[in-house]
This record gives C-alpha cells, structure tokens and sequence, in this order.
C-alpha cells in the first residue's frame, strides 16, 4: 500500500471514530445520568492522542501514532447533563495534512435534551473513495454534515443538512464553524420518532451510563433510530498503566452497538477507571471500522494544548 493509500486509509478510520463515534429512568427519555444524584455542579474535562493501524496485507500491521486529538468533557447538575466530544486529525502531523473531524454535544434537561453534531462531509466505503475526497478538498470543497435533534417527553426530532465552508477549517477552529451552522436554518424533511421508556437521547449520555450502570441494555436515539448498546464482556485490571502513569483500578470492556431499525451491529473496546478521579473516565478507546483499519485512542491530559477544542463546553 503506497503513502497516499495509507493517508486515505486513515482518514476513513477516523472519521468513523468521530460519529458513528454520538438518565435516571424515572426521568426518560433524559435527565441526569443514572446510578445516582449530583450533589452539585461538576465538570470533567479529558484530551485523548489518536493513533491508527492499516493491515495492507493479512499478515503485518503499519501503525502511525500521534495523527489527531480528541477532547471529551462531560457537565452535571442536579437533574442536568451535558456530553461534549470533539475527534478528529491533526493536519499538521497526519499524512498528506489530512482533515477529517467530528464534533458533537448533548445538553440534557430534565426530559428534554438537545443534540447538535457536525463533521467533515466525506462518505466513503473504501480507499479510493477517500482518496478522491482528499483531491476535491485540495481544489476548494469543504463540505460539512450537520445533525440537529431536540427531545421533548417522549418523542425525537432532527435535520440532517449539509453547508459549504469558505476555507478548509481544521478542529482547532470549532466554534467559527459552529458560528457557520447556527446561522443556517434547519431545512429538508425531519426524522421523527417516538422513544421507549428509559431511552438516552443519545450516543454519549448512553456510554456515560453504560460504565455507571453495565447490566443490560441501554437504549439511546440517534437520527430518527434507536440503537442498544451493550456491554458484552469486561475484565478487572487491578492497577491500570499506560506508559509510565497509574491510574488504579479499572475494567477493560467490550461493547456492541445495535439498530433496532436494521440488526447493523459495530463494536469496539474501552478501558476506564472505577476510582478515584478517573471512575467512570475513558482511559483508551479502540475501535476497527473495517478489517484492515484501527483507530485507537488514549488518556493524555498532560499534552492538551491551551486552544484545543475552545467551544466544546466551557
């Protein structure tokens, strides 16, 4: 595989990671996250390194680390939550100055919540398609996807739109292009769709109680579809370490997404602290969107960079 198909391959693997990486349940649909009340207002905020592996060939892997970021951050107050993730690759290190990122933010009210997501629009199934991405971007295309959805009682609503950016604006600059997609109306036919009892109203408040809460599945809405996520299997680690930092004890856990809509299944692994100051925090995240990609992610606070993710929730 040439240094052109590895770039590409990458930035279809992180894409993937970045959206497809999006309550009490007698506060369903929403509400604050389950197993028990916050005594008062927190806030958390973590920065992830992002590696990635392609298998050109069945036998051996390539790796490249260090191609993107990641910041997550997570809000609560009484009968309060807001979830907040922004990915994607850094164009400064990635090959051939790949851009490729995906923001999305769930702010839960009681039984209300409101979603808002945008990503660099590039739907691509394989190499090539990736590649022709990478070539119509160079020549002045920068295409985003944006999702709007709000949750009200028992019912979900959201627009999915598409808008033109004047430059080829990187993750560093979020909120100008938050700022673009807010002055842009919701258009096109709504997905709308009634909620089982207990539902997340969405992908991030799902996973939050999925390490509060592992028995069982947890339902949560994305689009106008209800998906399960479930833990499949977990194991204890009596003292967690990655490179030369302790993060005590934690569980390393498989998880499998569902649609009810279509049976589509995706899976992927993340290991996560159980006390102290890292319980229930992500501590690495590994996900494999097709048999010859893995992205990879992995606690590094130490290097989160004055100026990343400004506007992801502050």
């Amino acid at each position: 595989m040439t240094r052109r198909r590895i770039a590409a391959a990458l930035a279809v693997g992180l894409i993937a990671a970045g959206v497809d990486l999006g309550a009490d349940p007698a506060l369903a649909p929403g509400g604050a996250p389950a197993g028990g009340a916050v005594a008062s207002g927190t806030f958390e905020r973590h920065h992830y390194s992002i590696a990635a592996r392609v298998r050109p060939l069945l036998v051996f892997w390539i790796g490249r680390s260090g191609v993107g970021d990641a910041i997550v951050t997570e809000r609560l107050s009484p009968g309060e939550a807001t979830y907040a993730l922004l990915i994607g690759s850094d164009p400064d290190r990635a090959p051939r100055r790949i851009n490729r990122w995906g923001y999305i933010k769930e702010e839960i009210r009681g039984a209300d919540a409101r979603l808002v997501g945008l990503m660099t629009e590039s739907d691509e199934d394989s190499i090539e398609q990736a590649e022709a991405n990478l070539k119509a971007q160079a020549h002045g295309n920068h295409p985003f996807k944006i999702i709007r959805a709000t949750v009200n009682g028992e019912q979900a609503q959201s627009f999915v739109t598409s808008i033109g950016a004047p430059h080829d604006y990187n993750y560093r600059q979020l909120q100008t292009v938050l700022d673009l997609v807010l002055r842009e109306s919701p258009e096109g036919k709504a997905r709308t769709i009634r909620l089982p009892p207990g539902t997340r109203p969405g992908f991030l408040a799902a996973l939050a109680d999925a390490m509060r809460l592992p028995a069982g599945p947890i339902g949560y809405v994305y689009h106008g579809r209800i998906y399960e996520l479930r833990r499949t299997e977990a194991r204890q680690i009596p003292d967690l370490r990655i490179a030369s930092a302790s993060y005590g004890r934690a569980i390393a856990a498989d998880f499998t997404i569902t649609s009810t809509h279509d049976g589509e299944q995706t899976r992927f692994s993340m290991t996560y602290g159980t006390e102290g100051r890292f319980a229930q925090v992500p501590l690495t995240v590994s996900f494999r969107p097709r048999w010859w990609m893995e992205v990879n992610l992995t606690l590094d606070d130490e290097m989160d960079a004055a100026g990343l993710g400004d506007g992801v929730d502050r």
